[in-house]
């Protein structure tokens, strides 16, 4: 019962609760924390989007590298294949005495013009660390062909050097050509097999029959 003068309780006032300070805190702390790991997450996915789109271009960029080696080799082979069959026969038959004997008989000579091959998407690649995202198996097969590749060029940018066309000298001259030009076509033919399989690991066009000996 109310005492006489007082004022009437409002019965629409809604009930009100006291929060506790420790509860605005968790809240808040809550709140904060899934704030920071959504930003993470968003600039993960930024990131690796960022790092798909780089490894697919230097993917792109290797492809049409080995690409470009491949028919590189191709190119140049039958000038190889012509080059080794007349040596062998100029050899057998002891004919070239002098350097002019030897162009007599070995008309297609024009120099041994090894095959220069590029690794500047593959080097970039390795640089930007790109080839950590590029699976095992892709890096595998293409370390293998680089590798071989540079070997290949070691091989043939020292071995070129050596050779002496002086008239005294060029029967050995003609045997070791021989020798150099035979190995230069078993390490293209290793090559070019090297290029191909990498190729089919990256879709590329390796279609066309590898060089035969």
């Amino acid at each position: 019962m109310t005492e006489p003068g007082a004022p009437e309780p409002d019965k629409h006032e809604p009930h009100r609760t006291h929060e506790s300070p420790i509860q605005r805190i968790l809240v808040e702390s809550a709140l904060i924390v899934f704030s920071i790991l959504l930003a993470l997450a968003v600039n993960s996915y930024v990131e690796a989007r960022k790092d798909r789109r780089l490894t697919e271009r230097a993917l792109r960029g290797v492809r049409d590298e080995l690409t470009t080696n491949l028919q590189t080799i191709r190119d140049i082979r039958a000038y190889h294949d012509t080059l080794a069959r007349e040596t062998a026969a100029v050899d057998a038959a002891r004919q070239a005495t002098s350097y002019v004997a030897f162009r007599a008989h070995a008309p297609a000579w024009r120099g041994f013009h090894n095959p220069t091959l590029d690794g500047t998407a593959w080097q970039s690649a390795v640089t930007l660390g790109t080839v950590a995202n590029m699976g095992y198996d892709t890096v595998r097969v293409l370390s293998s062909a680089y590798d071989f590749q540079a070997k290949f060029d070691q091989y043939t940018s020292a071995s070129i050097p050596t050779f002496d066309f002086a008239d005294a000298v060029m029967p050995s001259t003609i045997r070791r050509m021989y020798v150099f030009i035979e190995t230069m076509r078993i390490q293209e033919d290793t090559l070019a097999n090297r290029y191909t399989q990498a190729l089919q690991v990256l879709g590329g066009d390796s279609a066309a029959p590898a060089p035969r000996r």
